[in-house]
């Protein structure tokens, strides 16, 4: 069996398990198997493929087919432009996070300047995606990472080491701002809003293989941003903001609550690409 063979086999496999991009799926996967890239894959489709590799690539494919997520397969996933180690004890990072990330440094510059110090709590850090995409941009700031889970804050210090910035990121186990001793200028989460209810109907590669916690919301969605926004007020210096990452159809509630919490702070809502409001943007 060749190269190309192998490719063709595997995309029509998992293209009957209705995967979208079947194609791209199974080049990940055997560009996987083979420790290459995808130019070097093109160059050697017509080569055999040795029997060992063979072996390999089908058990990643077999995974890929029980819906397994790519990124759980493949270890690794990008997000703003940063290759982060995940597996499954830690979410797989959103493209609409990413929104999260540019306001907070936007945020920042235009409240601080280029270099002036400043201070950043990502709060539920996962993979730690947020903390180390800021940390990468604002090299002046100091940024506090927490998370419940001992896994996320283990799989969270990896990708800190790998890019350089586990100096300037402390990681603090504990729920939320629990574990914060200390008040900060910025608080941006992207915390768990899913519906309990409407976690059953999820695709099966979110459903049964990343972490429940770091999904389920509550009966609305919005349990643990009502516990962040309840603690934000106490760990927030003067002229701060928050910022969080909300669901489809939960803006109204959302701002409800930042309310509550901040009467006399500026609330504001961002739209992602899709047109979703899916940023909560508090300024004190």
């Amino acid at each position: 069996m060749t190269l190309r063979e192998a490719l063709r086999q595997a995309e029509a496999q998992i293209a009957l398990q209705n995967i979208p991009d079947a194609r791209i799926e199974a080049e990940l996967l055997l560009m996987h198997a083979l420790g290459i890239q995808r130019a070097e894959l093109y160059a050697r489709l017509a080569e055999p493929l040795p029997s060992v590799v063979r072996d390999k690539f089908e058990a990643l494919v077999e995974r890929r087919l029980r819906h397994e997520p790519a990124a759980y397969i493949l270890g690794r996933h990008e997000f703003y432009g940063v290759e982060l180690y995940v597996d499954s004890r830690v979410l797989i990072p959103r493209p609409e996070t990413e929104l999260l990330v540019e306001t907070a440094l936007a945020f920042v510059e235009r409240r601080f300047g280029k270099g002036q110090p400043c201070s950043i709590v990502d709060a539920g850090t996962g993979s730690g995606a947020i903390a180390i995409a800021l940390a990468l941009h604002l090299p002046q700031a100091r940024i506090y990472a927490t998370d419940v889970s001992s896994g996320a804050i283990d799989v969270a210090r990896v990708n800190c080491t790998r890019h350089g910035v586990n100096g300037r990121v402390d990681l603090l186990l504990g729920d939320l701002l629990d574990p914060l001793s200390r008040s900060v200028d910025l608080i941006v989460a992207n915390l768990p809003y899913v519906k309990d209810a409407d976690i059953p109907q999820l695709m099966p590669e979110i459903r049964d293989f990343e972490p429940v916690a770091a999904l389920a919301g509550g009966v609305d969605g919005l349990d643990k941003v009502r516990l962040l926004l309840a603690q934000s007020k106490g760990h927030l210096l003067p002229r701060g903001a928050v910022m969080l990452e909300i669901g489809l159809g939960q803006a109204e509630e959302a701002v409800s609550i930042a309310a509550r919490h901040f009467p006399e702070s500026k609330v504001d809502l961002l739209k992602d690409f899709a047109g979703i409001e899916r940023v909560l943007w508090i300024m004190t």
